[in-house]
């Protein structure tokens, strides 16, 4: 029995459907305002030089400034902002923008993203501003979140269901609350600044170098408490 010369081409358009209707995802629209008040630790508004990537932190990792050393071997980048690309970091007109998709098997469709990468249904999800992940006395990050959804112009930071194919997200600057290094939204978290812009949306600082901020945290708990025991003599007089 001969086959129908058409049922070639109907069996490739069949898989392919099945094909895209499988990789099918939730979009996520992320990103600053346009002209945006964005900083570095000095008060200099952000060059070409930086770059925005949104990602998530390995499983039981928690990023803070006493292990800034350890941050980049436990990123994993759902997408990311830079310049010269237009549709992303725009240093001129201050501002930066992404769109990307999660496919129904947890991964991101970034080319910006390593496709082995699996994302996990409500993972809290970081803004990393950065102009170097290496170290050095030049680097400036800051590194934010939105730790609350009181309030919010957009949608919680966290990973969405993999399975909702039809959805869209926003996750706006303009909804981080919570700082691990650099500031957000006028409020200054961790790290060294040189000056306190009136407003700002986000402000990097100055790096700590591995081992320093353990012994800038060591002297002030160390100064905390001697100030306790003086206190408590004092009390007993």
């Amino acid at each position: 029995m001969k086959t129908p010369s058409h049922l070639p081409r109907l069996l490739c358009l069949a898989l392919a459907l099945a094909w895209t209707q499988g990789t099918q995802a939730s979009t996520v629209f992320w990103g600053s305002n346009f002209n945006d008040d964005l900083f570095d630790s000095s008060g200099n508004t952000l060059d070409a030089t930086y770059s925005f990537e949104i990602g998530t932190f390995t499983g039981g990792f928690t990023p803070s400034y006493l292990n800034v050393d350890q941050w980049e071997a436990n990123w994993h980048v759902i997408d990311r902002a830079f310049d010269p690309d237009s549709n992303g970091w725009n240093a001129t007109e201050q501002f930066f923008v992404g769109t990307v998709g999660f496919n129904t098997d947890g991964t991101s469709d970034s080319t910006d993203a390593n496709p082995a990468d699996v994302f996990i249904q409500d993972d809290v999800v970081y803004l990393w501003a950065f102009n170097s992940k290496t170290i050095v006395p030049s680097s400036e990050w800051a590194l934010v979140t939105d730790g609350t959804t009181a309030g919010n112009t957009g949608d919680p930071w966290v990973v969405p269901n993999p399975a909702d194919t039809v959805g869209s997200y926003n996750w706006n600057l303009s909804d981080a609350s919570t700082t691990v290094i650099g500031g957000a939204n006028g409020v200054q978290g961790d790290g060294t600044y040189s000056a306190t812009p009136p407003v700002f949306s986000l402000q990097t600082a100055v790096v700590p170098e591995p081992g320093s901020a353990f012994l800038l945290l060591a002297a002030a708990v160390a100064h905390l408490a001697r100030r306790a025991r003086r206190m408590n003599r004092m009390s007993l007089l």
